[in-house]
């Protein structure tokens, strides 16, 4: 499709580039490891309900001289080898209705690390739609600048021609040869414009930074009539931020509901068994007895009840800064939603007025490129001269850079407004 790109290249619509994106992304990637982990996180066992058991062995050796004590009803030296080991549960029965609310607590983490996960794939989405086109649009203008320079390179060669069999003049020679350096060079520029445009969408995507594609989707804004109200109802309603500035408040209030369950007595059963089992031996000839095995074995349940009496306000401190918390929650959601509203009604108004700029340079473009047609049968036939034609050549590539650029800003606008109404996902 350009010049300079001559080997072989993969097709790549929008919709794949997304579907790629969504794949290989490394936001969503990283953002889906988060879920990953708090889904591992929420269950019961990591809220407190479930006993723990522990299994403790342990192998014991000492000598004992008792052959100098003269207190000792066996003066003899002894070694001592024994083995020991427990199995103890502990269990928490009660504690104030807080193993609930930090299961509770648990879901609303798992629920918000997803929301965030939706919206790396909202961002994301909306990233490879802006630097889809805009790699779309570097082209489409670099082909205009191709055509420029066809179009100057045939003027000047025909411009030559004359020059060297005596009818042109030397003044339109030098200038169209001027214009020949100067459409080249910012071709040239336009090719590094369109190679950085290709680098940053593979870059969104996840994708490596040097692969090249054949673009396939056109640049079609869609002029579709948007109603503010019903987008105002859609974010508030579907907007990822405002849903997960709703799970941070339920967060704080949740951490109320535990903070309060410590007014609560705290019921804990203990259960277990002991064993050990060992061997007492010694040399001395004199002992009545060489050898002996003991063992011991103790079961055990029992129940303990912590009520907290005073601990100098503490848990009531921090209850009534987490009440704070909540009532900043609130008024950061206010916040929230007055400047999301603020924000869409500007991004709505800029849709609808780049709607009106996209039909005039549609307009424009046309003009010029019949102007520019006109422009070359009397060029030809000496109506007009180089500078006039020049002027003519200008006002056509930038009609053309103009449509392209209203294009893209109408297909920005569409996108971040079905960003912001929450919208985008279903919509690609």
């Amino acid at each position: 499709m350009v010049p300079f790109l001559g080997f072989s290249q993969d097709s790549l619509s929008l919709s794949k580039a997304i579907e790629i994106g969504l794949q290989k992304n490394y936001d969503i990637r990283l953002t889906q490891k988060n879920v990953e982990i708090n889904s591992l996180f929420n269950n019961w066992g990591e809220a407190g309900r479930l006993p723990q058991l522990n299994v403790n062995l342990g192998q014991n050796n000492s000598i004992s001289d008792q052959r100098k004590n003269p207190i000792s009803f066996a003066p003899f030296l002894f070694q001592s080898n024994d083995v020991s080991g427990n199995i103890a549960m502990n269990w928490t029965i009660f504690n104030g209705f807080g193993v609930k609310a930090n299961k509770i607590k648990l879901e609303q983490l798992q629920l918000q690390s997803e929301n965030t996960a939706t919206l790396a794939v909202e961002n994301t989405i909306h990233g490879i739609i802006l630097a889809y086109y805009q790699s779309k649009m570097q082209m489409e203008q670099l082909k205009l600048l191709e055509n420029i320079v066809k179009l100057t390179s045939e003027k000047y060669a025909q411009q030559l021609i004359k020059s060297n069999i005596g009818v042109g003049v030397k003044f339109d020679l030098l200038q169209y040869e001027g214009n020949l350096y100067t459409d080249s060079s910012n071709k040239y520029l336009q090719e590094l414009n369109f190679k950085n445009s290709v680098r940053n969408l593979n870059l969104i995507m996840g994708e490596e930074v040097e692969k090249n594609w054949i673009l396939s989707s056109d640049i079609k804004p869609e002029l579709t009539k948007k109603d503010l109200a019903v987008l105002k109802k859609e974010m508030l309603s579907n907007n990822t931020n405002i849903k997960n500035q709703f799970i941070n408040i339920a967060l704080t209030q949740q951490d109320i509901s535990i903070a309060k369950s410590q007014f609560y007595p705290v019921i804990n059963f203990s259960g277990g068994l002991n064993s050990s089992f060992g061997q007492l031996s010694t040399n001395d000839a004199n002992s009545p007895i060489r050898k002996a095995g003991s063992r011991n074995l103790n079961y055990y349940g029992n129940f303990t009840l912590n009520f907290k009496i005073y601990d100098g306000g503490k848990v009531k401190r921090g209850i009534k800064a987490l009440q704070i918390q909540n009532e900043v929650d609130q008024l950061q959601m206010a916040q929230m939603a007055e400047q999301l509203n603020f924000e869409l009604t500007n991004a709505f108004e800029l849709y609808q007025t780049r709607i009106k700029i996209f039909d005039l340079t549609q307009k424009a473009f046309l003009v010029s490129k019949n102007n520019l047609e006109i422009a070359k049968l009397k060029e030809q036939s000496g109506l007009i001269n180089s500078f006039n034609f020049r002027d003519i050549e200008m006002a056509f590539l930038t009609s053309g850079v103009a449509l392209y650029q209203a294009s893209y800003d109408l297909l920005e606008s569409n996108a971040t407004l079905l960003k912001m109404s929450g919208k985008i996902i279903q919509n690609n």
